[in-house]
């Protein structure tokens, strides 16, 4: 587990620029371990916390993720009981440990679709911090998954336009990423994930440069039918 002194010398990198930090309730999230180097790319610093899930990283991230944990940008953090909300307790002791510690602007998003962590991003605002929960749509994939075979690449376009609003904090930065988002997003699918990348291209929702993306916000709006 990580220490109070490993996380002391991050937070003295990451207050020189920007601070976006990141928790993830991996007990009510477990497909969020497949955004992880999504997350590492928009985020200072990466908490997640868990009691029991048996969520796997991919073997191929060992390597990548490894120097982002000796770099103490990213903690993985086993709760030592476990228990109802035993992970919502560390997010809170983690939430308020590197509130004290990081500079004002830093801003605090929490990834779960627990209601109960809005206590949390409240408290942060009650100390005029920027916090904000993000919840993921279990629907969504469901559906994906059981429609496939008939569904076209329209289809596809608007779930991962509603997918890029509902991520607006995380969306991957270069083209690689983007990718492999697409492949987390529909693996269950037998979906050509370049086609997808080309018609996200064509229709102007993203342009690429130098290998980075740029996103049309009024265009994913569009396609999300929001």
């Amino acid at each position: 587990m990580t220490t109070i002194e490993q996380s002391q010398q991050a937070i003295s990198g990451a207050a020189e620029s920007t601070t976006k930090v990141l928790f993830i309730d991996l007990e009510n999230c477990p497909s969020q371990v497949n955004e992880l180097i999504n997350h590492l790319e928009q985020y200072s610093q990466v908490v997640v916390c868990y009691a029991a899930s048996g969520a796997k990283v991919p073997v191929d991230w060992i390597v990548s993720l490894t120097a982002t944990v000796n770099d103490n940008r990213l903690k993985i953090l086993k709760m030592p009981n476990g228990g109802k909300n035993a992970a919502d307790f560390g997010i809170a002791f983690w939430a308020g440990f590197l509130m004290a510690q990081l500079p004002e602007h830093a801003h605090f998003d929490i990834v779960s679709n627990d209601a109960d962590l809005d206590h949390v991003v409240n408290l942060l605002k009650s100390q005029q911090r920027s916090a904000t929960r993000i919840g993921t749509s279990k629907e969504s994939i469901s559906v994906v998954t059981k429609a496939q075979p008939q569904q076209g690449k329209q289809f596809y376009l608007q779930e991962y336009c509603t997918h890029l609003v509902n991520h607006h904090n995380s969306r991957p930065v270069k083209k690689e990423t983007l990718i492999n988002s697409i492949k987390s997003k529909f693996k269950a699918d037998s979906l050509n994930v370049d086609d997808l990348f080309e018609a996200l291209v064509k229709q102007s929702i993203i342009s690429v440069a130098d290998n980075k993306i740029t996103y049309n916000q009024q265009k994913i709006t569009k396609f999300a039918g929001l």
